[in-house]
């Protein structure tokens, strides 16, 4: 049947006239350029809005990623309209097929959340954080990169700080299982190759490795570079909605850190800080019901015009709660963490914005009464 259709309609006319990406568009689908790929919502699946579908205009081909299958405009229609060979050849020709689904009836787009993980996906969580710990201790300099930070090990061991080398997690999860979920996670991902082979790669590669703990599980990883590279983003953190760092140690305080960056975290907690980090420079009001106990909150935001940006930002939203603490000019947390002094300097700070604080919460009282 397909020998006799192919010879019915001129098939490398067809794919030529009728462009991958264009006749995936026409099936409602939204695409979004990602590297020489374009992404969006496989409509082969209920897929909640995860964009698993890869078109790559390059090749003529596409392939999505929770199907596991592919290939050309042809085969795309034959898939989504559930027809033969033939009958896909004809509507690409110019045969009527079916409109595609007004917006409104597609799934809204939503965001993972990491804090509502399925047990297997926990399990692979939990085993990534694992592999990563164990090859840190493995790789000298990225051992070195993070001592060098100034972070003892004792800080090292209780935040699972590891290290993703690139081939550990993928080895192991195919001997065992997982590698799906992990895939699903954005663990692992299969890039496109011009050999056609497509070999599991780990996202975080080479990459310093910073998890989101709660109860003693593994909701969430952030991976930092060893060196400093414009061809690659300083740090990457996995898809969705990136929960708060430090989550746990601050929740019902009454006094907490906020801290700029993944180290200044880390510093903070080092110096037995109840801090947290939302990994940059924001994070939406509605998600800062953790603080409702806490009387105080520091801002320990980067001594330049984007930390005093964000003190302004996080003012607004934490009311007189809020309380930034001055940095020196154009340093860190961190920074300040790996001078001979910085500890003590840090602390002097802090003892005179307890101290106005103090004060401040004298005076009120005496007002009100």
């Amino acid at each position: 049947m397909e020998t006799t259709a192919a010879h019915r309609y001129d098939v490398a006319a067809l794919r030529r006239d009728h462009p991958i990406d264009q006749v995936v568009a026409g099936y409602g689908v939204e695409l979004r350029r990602m590297g020489r790929a374009l992404v969006g919502r496989c409509p082969l699946h209920a897929d909640n809005g995860r964009p698993n579908l890869h078109v790559y205009p390059d090749t003529d081909s596409w392939y999505c990623y929770r199907c596991q299958v592919g290939g050309d405009a042809i085969a795309f229609v034959r898939r989504c309209e559930n027809v033969g060979f033939r009958e896909a050849c004809e509507r690409l020709a110019g045969a009527p097929r079916p409109a595609a689904p007004p917006p409104a009836e597609r799934p809204p787009r939503r965001e993972r959340r990491w804090d509502r993980l399925t047990l297997e996906e926990q399990v692979v969580m939990n085993t990534a954080c694992a592999l990563y710990q164990h090859a840190l201790r493995r790789e000298p300099r990225a051992l070195a990169y993070v001592r060098e930070r100034g972070l003892p090990d004792w800080v090292i061991r209780q935040c699972a700080i590891g290290y993703a080398d690139g081939h550990s997690l993928e080895a192991y999860l195919r001997r065992r299982s997982g590698l799906r979920t992990a895939q699903e996670l954005g663990l692992l991902r299969k890039p496109e190759r011009a050999d056609g082979a497509r070999p599991l790669r780990e996202f975080l590669a080479g990459r310093i490795v910073v998890p989101e703990l709660r109860g003693g599980q593994c909701l969430w990883f952030i991976g930092r570079t060893l060196e400093d590279d414009p061809q690659r983003p300083k740090y990457l953190g996995l898809p969705g909605e990136r929960p708060v760092l430090g989550y746990e140690r601050v929740a019902g305080r009454r006094e907490a850190f906020l801290a700029e960056g993944v180290f200044d975290y880390l510093t903070a907690v080092a110096w037995g800080l109840p801090a947290f980090s939302p990994c940059g420079t924001a994070l939406p009001p509605e998600r800062l019901g953790f603080l409702a106990r806490a009387t105080v909150v520091y801002g320990v935001l980067d001594g330049d015009d984007a930390g005093r940006e964000a003190a302004e930002r996080f003012g607004a939203q934490l009311g007189e709660r809020f309380r930034p603490l001055p940095l020196p000019e154009g340093c860190d947390l961190n920074d300040l963490g790996r001078r001979p002094d910085g500890r003590a300097t840090f602390f002097r700070l802090l003892a005179a914005a307890r101290q106005e604080t103090r004060h401040e919460t004298r005076t009120e009282g005496t007002d009100g009464h």
